[in-house]
């Protein structure tokens, strides 16, 4: 299955000191949800961290307790500046690509470099409720509305095929149309309107992604993953690779062994 990597405390350790980050597969909900997510400050001291968001082709449904909103957004290319005000607390479900055009019938490019009010999208979630709750209590009342959401008798064919190619993500979208049997034009609009970005985007994510993975696993070092993912040169990997976390393959393995 698709499992994304957010590292941002890899990349900065004042995150790592201010920040209790952790991620959570939810069982009843993991065909349709990656993970549920949180972050909690470690104390009540004011300051603000400056969070890195990893592109990763996913919708996530994001709760900001200090401003008391709830919505879904995601990210076409790495946020490499997003301002957290602490001492706020955050919790959220990554939803798999495709997954909230399934949910809501809308492309996902609605959403995309956004954040949409769940009031937007849906009136039965129950807002003021929500914020009145325990931090524990609006986790399962999140997780509950997400369920009820779903009909697993829908086609998912569009989700099941991001975790088929994340396995080993074509060299090309011709590559790509060619597994599918559909032509380019076809392509791009199924892109767009399943998981909101262009085939050429959601290859770029998942070589990125599956070499991150590699890297992180330290199973391989960087010259050994180009073939793994089928680069065609070192500068290609290298430029691809920094254009998605701000580094390069080098710098992040110094950083991680370091920290």
């Amino acid at each position: 299955m698709y499992y994304p990597i957010q590292i941002p405390y890899i990349l900065d350790n004042n995150f790592l000191n201010n920040i209790n980050y952790r991620e959570e597969v939810i069982s009843e909900l993991s065909n349709f949800v990656i993970c549920y997510w949180q972050m909690l400050p470690f104390s009540n001291k004011k300051t603000n961290i400056t969070n890195i968001i990893i592109t990763d082709g996913c919708i996530d449904l994001v709760v900001d307790f200090e401003n008391k909103i709830v919505g879904f957004s995601g990210m076409s290319k790495t946020d490499f500046s997003y301002t957290i005000n602490l001492p706020n607390k955050f919790m959220g479900l990554r939803l798999y690509p495709g997954v909230f055009f399934k949910l809501t019938g809308i492309s996902p490019s609605f959403v995309m470099d956004k954040f949409i009010s769940i009031s937007e999208i849906y009136n039965d979630f129950k807002i003021e409720l929500f914020f009145s709750l325990s931090f524990n209590e609006s986790k399962e009342y999140l997780c509950k509305f997400i369920k009820s959401k779903i009909n697993k008798n829908d086609d998912f064919k569009y989700i099941n095929l991001i975790n088929n190619l994340s396995q080993n993500p074509p060299d090309s979208v011709k590559e790509l149309c060619n597994l599918l049997n559909i032509s380019q034009s076809k392509c791009q609009r199924k892109f767009i309107q399943h998981y909101g970005l262009t085939p050429k985007s959601v290859l770029s994510i998942l070589r990125f992604q599956k070499c991150l993975k590699l890297l992180i696993a330290k199973k391989y070092n960087a010259n050994e993953i180009l073939e793994q993912v089928k680069y065609y040169d070192q500068s290609h990997f290298i430029n691809d690779f920094k254009y998605n976390i701000g580094i390069t393959p080098f710098e992040l393995i110094k950083k991680y062994q370091n920290d």
